[in-house]
């Protein structure tokens, strides 16, 4: 085993145990010899071994492990199940509920164990007791007529997985309930117990639960259809839990067309967008580039029609189009946004350095007469890449003291990119806190098959460059004049002092070490600048401006101590 140490002294393996939020979780090693060694033990030993190290546990874990235990073993293949509650025990249950509602509260450690009864119940293949026993704990749970003393939500009181009972309560209803009626009782089941847990794919938990096929499935899931599609729709783009239900639904019996035909129906949003992500899983790019194109058309000048037009863009990318980087003009001007400002100017510039600097140029140009005045980091992007470093430098010098995280704010983008110009050609480096802001790849959650940076499950993607990347690619640090260079440091100087005036004034604290590597970079540059006496001058006036914020004085020691001047 191997250990490398860190920049903060902190030791870390490369192979073996993992640290993470105050616990360890096994390596690949611990994991090699874990299974290993259960390999290795005869059904004997392994049952002599869990027993010692059940005795080990304090009670909440020990209670846990051996609801996970029983719950593998009942759905497992030996067929055994846990012994049926004694009878009277839905009595004893209705008799603690009634007293709770009397009182309006109850002690967590009695529900805890009813709730566990029903569950046993559940998986003893006693439908009828668990229903009895879920029904009467859950619904005044989930209706708050019962305190079990937590703050928010149930489950930080109780060590049964409540959201398990919750979804055994509904399976329960779901057999016990005749085919004719079944599909609204399933559905009340999971309006009563909303309170404690959702149900995001009904069909899907539910399988889950019961680990085996859903009896009557063939014949219950027509009738759930058309039952979910007689409920009245949520008003607007955004979706209820019907609509997902209905997505399931459909998708389950009829297949992508069923998506289609209730997308087309709903012009919901993620309806659309369900079916459209269903055709590029299945790598129909033909149907997916019409399906794209017909969903952007039907939400017309909706927000949302830029995460179609993405998806067209992939799709024409996929099918080899000569249009779909024109495509990808048309989701920034729908949907203008950074990230897919960045896929369009970096889209197919992988050739001579001329023809990448001018075509970026060319359609940075094209852009700014399009892009909205109040996207301060697209605009500063797209003067920059121009070469025009008066305009970019009066955004960022004219930008607030709060909101860099922001996508709009000019901060996050154009303080990072002065930086990297500023010392481009010279002997100078930066502190790599501040210029690592230009390498990150922006992803935006709202773009339909857009980069998933984590996903590994998504093999078709579009790509977007960094910012570092188009300017290496643009250049835009050759036409600068010194006056520009000026403005642009200037504009940094200003900037960080509007920073640090925002988050004192509003004592965000955490903000307070952002602040100081802004004034620390700005240290870092004025030797090339020829600021340095100016600049220092400019500090020692902050310092004393700012004595009686020690927290924020630590942050600047630190940040001036991390730099280089060059």
């Amino acid at each position: 085993m191997r250990f490398n140490a860190d920049h903060t002294g902190r030791l870390q393996e490369d192979e073996g145990v993992k640290t993470g939020e105050g616990r360890a979780t096994f390596g690949a090693k611990e994991q090699r010899e874990l299974e290993d060694a259960l390999a290795a033990m005869t059904a004997e030993e392994l049952r002599s071994f869990l027993l010692d190290a059940v005795d080990r546990l304090d009670e909440e874990p020990r209670v846990e492990l051996l609801d996970f235990l029983v719950v593998r073993a009942a759905t497992g293949a030996s067929g055994w199940k846990p012994a049926s509650p004694p009878a009277g025990t839905v009595d004893k249950v209705k008799e603690f509920v009634a007293a709770a509602r009397r009182l309006g509260c109850a002690e967590p450690s009695e529900a805890d164990a009813y709730l566990r009864v029903g569950t046993r119940a559940f998986l003893a293949g006693d439908v009828e007791t668990a229903h009895a026993i879920l029904e009467s704990l859950l619904l005044p749970m989930a209706d708050a007529e019962i305190d079990l003393g937590q703050h928010e939500m149930v489950d930080e009181v109780l060590t049964v997985d409540i959201h398990g009972c919750a979804a055994q309560y509904v399976m329960s209803v779901y057999v016990t309930t005749p085919l004719d009626r079944r599909a609204e009782a399933v559905h009340l089941a999971m309006k009563a117990v909303r309170g404690i847990t959702s149900f995001w794919s009904p069909l899907e938990q539910l399988e889950q639960i019961a680990a085996v096929p859903l009896p009557d499935l063939d014949h219950f899931l027509p009738l759930w259809l058309r039952y979910l599609e007689e409920q009245p729709s949520s008003e607007g783009e955004w979706e209820s839990d019907l609509d997902r239900w209905l997505r399931e639904a459909a998708l389950r019996l009829e297949g992508v067309a069923g998506l289609e035909r209730i997308a087309r129906k709903s012009k919901k949003p993620e309806t659309l967008r369900t079916w459209c992500d269903a055709l590029a899983e299945l790598g129909d790019w033909p149907a997916a580039l019409r399906a794209c194109d017909d969903a952007a058309e039907m939400l017309g000048a909706s927000h949302w029609r830029g995460d179609f037009l993405d998806g067209a863009a992939l799709a024409a990318r996929q099918l080899g189009r000569s249009d779909a980087v024109d495509r990808l003009e048309a989701a920034w001007l729908a949907a203008p946004s950074l990230v897919r400002l960045l896929r369009w100017l970096g889209a197919d510039t992988q050739q001579s350095d001329e023809m990448n600097r001018d075509t970026i140029v060319e359609r940075a140009r094209k852009a700014i007469k399009e892009c909205p005045a109040k996207s301060g980091s697209q605009l500063g992007l797209l003067y920059v890449l121009t070469g025009n470093a008066q305009a970019a430098a009066d955004i960022l010098a004219n930008a607030p003291g709060l909101g860099w995280s922001n996508e709009g704010h000019p901060g996050r983008v154009l303080f990072p990119e002065f930086a990297g110009l500023l010392v481009e050609g010279t002997t100078a480096t930066l502190a790599p806190k501040v210029y690592a802001e230009l390498r990150k790849r922006w992803w935006d959650p709202a773009c339909l098959l857009a980069e998933h940076e984590n996903n590994q499950e998504v093999p078709q993607k579009l790509t977007v460059p960094s910012i570092l990347e188009l300017i290496v690619r643009a250049v835009p640090g050759e036409g600068i004049e010194p006056q520009g260079r000026l403005a642009m440091f200037k504009a940094m100087q200003t900037a960080a002092a509007r920073r640090l005036e925002g988050v004192l004034e509003n004592k965000h604290r955490r903000s307070y070490g952002h602040a100081a590597i802004l004034i620390a970079c700005c240290l870092e540059l004025s030797p090339v600048i020829g600021e340095r006496d100016s600049v220092a001058n400019w500090i020692d006036g902050l310092r004393r401006e700012c004595s009686r914020f020690k927290a924020f004085q630590r942050e600047l020691e630190t940040a001036l101590g991390s730099i280089t001047e060059a």
